[in-house]
């Protein structure tokens, strides 16, 4: 038989076939009827497979595949499969493989379901979306998330469950569930656990809080260890609360910021931006007004240790024990409510042979007078006698307080002196010689302003000396005046005499006082000038003599000066 190359020979271009040529042809290759020879297959079939029933025996599988084995139910199936072989279940007509630690679904006509995907073990590292919500967290970070902002809670959130729409619980340890829930934008807050729609909102720097309702605690800014549960509790609060347990609808809203350590109870229970502390609040109000802690049937605090009934108290009396002998307490009240108990010997009438021991009456002991209705009482420390129009005297530990009708406390004396009511209080002596207050001691050197003086100290204000001395006298500016008096036997010629020396840090002459003996003019005067012809001239430094009409005088002709001044001094501060 001719080759291919031979055959193209004879339909080159310009050629002629012949029927011989075109035979050739024909006879190179086998018709759709005709049988081919197996001799004329260059083909190995001693390496085929052969059927069985229409299947291919093991035997003559692939190497990958040892044997296909059927079983009624995939729980059917060996506890431990075999690598290498082929599991059908006869129910479901599915095929798995054995991984080696479980049996995955390879049945081809599934790839694309959910479930066959999740049968097959098989994971992704993307987030699922289901109905247009989306699946997702994050294995790394512990976490678990269905919300519109998986990605970004993972990059900023760890071992957090959050589920809801537009929730954002940023930082860790957060379990959150709820749409727009913990609304924050730090990753400073750990361990809340927020339950319900639009709740705990604005949650900066918050941790450890539980909230459990519908738009609670919508603001959560710096708070810890707060447990709130109600809708709308604890909402339209302040920044920084702290440890409060807070129950019911519209419960502890308007908290101001810093409120801590309350237990709040109670609907509507709106306190008005009030800030509480360690405080206990039980109540439910009808109305959405403001309360205040007062308002509650149950309130107390915590720190001071009280509790407050707002109500009637009433205990079932068979439910109260028969008292006996061991019961040897009363319990009494105040005015204003408090409870305190006492001995019960107390509270019964004096016995005629007075209290015993360690057993002391308490209260007031009245004693009337039945003759002019007036009356005496023994109170705690004091003695009162009077009648009912307050007219009488009364002493205790420290005061002596007369009293007047219809005016009360008119005078009194206490170890600090006699207050009076009056304007002036009037002292007057009877008997013969009197001579008003006077002092045992000298105390002049103690005198201070508004005191009443005595005699010595009234004499020394107006006592001269040569030394320097305070007159006890203030200037304008408040300056202590000093006062001293000089005596000159001899003066100088020219008729000037330095004081600046002797007179030393003077600020300002208060007063002046000169006496002049000159016997050369026939004279011994007081003042600074005589009869117009001699003057004597006075400044902080220096004393001048001039005698008019004799500029050549000699003034040491002058016999004696006395001069006395009262000054104020530089160094000095005012008083």
């Amino acid at each position: 038989m001719k080759t291919k190359e031979e055959l193209k020979l004879y339909f080159e271009n310009g050629d002629i076939p012949k029927q011989e040529e075109f035979w050739d042809w024909q006879e190179s290759y086998w018709h759709k009827e005709e049988k081919i020879p197996a001799e004329k297959l260059n083909y190995d079939f001693s390496k085929k497979a052969d059927l069985v029933d229409g299947l291919v025996p093991a035997s003559q599988l692939p190497s990958y595949v040892d044997d296909v084995l059927e079983f009624d139910t995939l729980s059917n199936l060996p506890q431990s499969g075999e690598s290498g072989k082929i599991y059908i279940t006869k129910d479901n007509n599915k095929l798995y493989r054995w991984t080696g630690a479980r049996y995955i679904d390879i049945t081809q006509g599934e790839l694309g379901t959910l479930q066959s995907v999740t049968d097959r073990g098989n994971e992704t590292t993307k987030s699922i979306n289901v109905q247009g919500i989306s699946y997702g967290g994050s294995s790394a970070l512990n976490n678990i998330i269905i919300n519109d902002k998986i990605d970004d809670l993972n990059v900023n959130s760890s071992n957090t469950i959050s589920i809801g729409k537009s929730s954002k619980p940023y930082g860790s340890d957060h379990l959150v569930i709820g749409n727009s829930t913990y609304v924050t934008s730090d990753g400073s807050s750990i361990g809340n656990t927020v339950i319900g729609n639009s709740s705990y909102s604005n949650g900066l720097s918050s941790n450890d809080n539980t909230v459990i309702g519908y738009s609670a605690f919508g603001n959560a800014k710096q708070t810890n260890g707060n447990t709130i549960i109600g809708t709308y509790a604890a909402n339209w609060g302040g920044d920084g609360n702290s440890l409060n347990i807070i129950l019911g609808q519209n419960a502890g809203s308007a908290l101001s910021a810093g409120s801590s350590s309350n237990i709040i109870m109670g609907n509507n229970s709106a306190f008005a931006n009030a800030q509480l502390q360690n405080s206990l609040y039980i109540h439910n109000n009808k109305s959405g007004n403001s309360v205040t802690l007062s308002d509650a049937l149950i309130s107390g605090n915590f720190v001071d240790r009280y509790v407050n009934l707002n109500g009637k108290l009433s205990i079932t009396p068979n439910q109260i024990p028969t008292a006996d002998s061991s019961y040897t307490k009363n319990i009494v009240a105040r005015p204003d409510g408090t409870f305190g108990w006492e001995d019960k010997a107390t509270s019964e009438s004096i016995p005629l042979a007075g209290t015993m021991s360690n057993k002391p009456v308490t209260g007031d002991i009245v004693i009337k007078d039945m003759t002019n209705n007036s009356f005496t009482r023994l109170s705690k420390g004091a003695v009162f006698c009077s009648d009912k129009t307050q007219n009488g005297t009364l002493m205790g530990h420290s005061t002596f307080t007369f009293l007047e009708q219809f005016d009360g406390p008119v005078a009194e004396i206490t170890k600090k002196g006699i207050t009076t009511i009056e304007p002036t209080y009037l002292i007057s002596c009877g008997g013969a010689d009197v001579r008003g207050l006077s002092g045992s001691s000298d105390y002049t050197h103690n005198v201070t302003d508004l005191d009443y003086i005595q005699k010595k100290y009234a004499d020394k204000q107006h006592s001269y000396s040569k030394e320097e001395v305070k007159t006890g006298g203030l200037w304008i500016d408040n300056k202590p005046v000093y006062r001293k008096t000089v005596v000159f036997s001899q003066i100088p010629d020219h008729g000037i005499i330095l004081i600046d020396k002797i007179f030393e840090d003077m600020e300002v002459i208060v007063s002046n006082q000169m006496f002049t003996e000159w016997y050369d003019m026939k004279a011994d005067f007081s003042g600074n000038q005589i009869r117009g012809e001699a003057f004597i001239s006075l400044q902080k430094e220096f004393v001048q003599f001039q005698l008019k009409g004799n500029p050549n005088y000699n003034y040491s002709a002058i016999n004696s000066f006395t001069l006395t001044l009262e000054y104020t001094k530089k160094g000095d501060q005012p008083v």
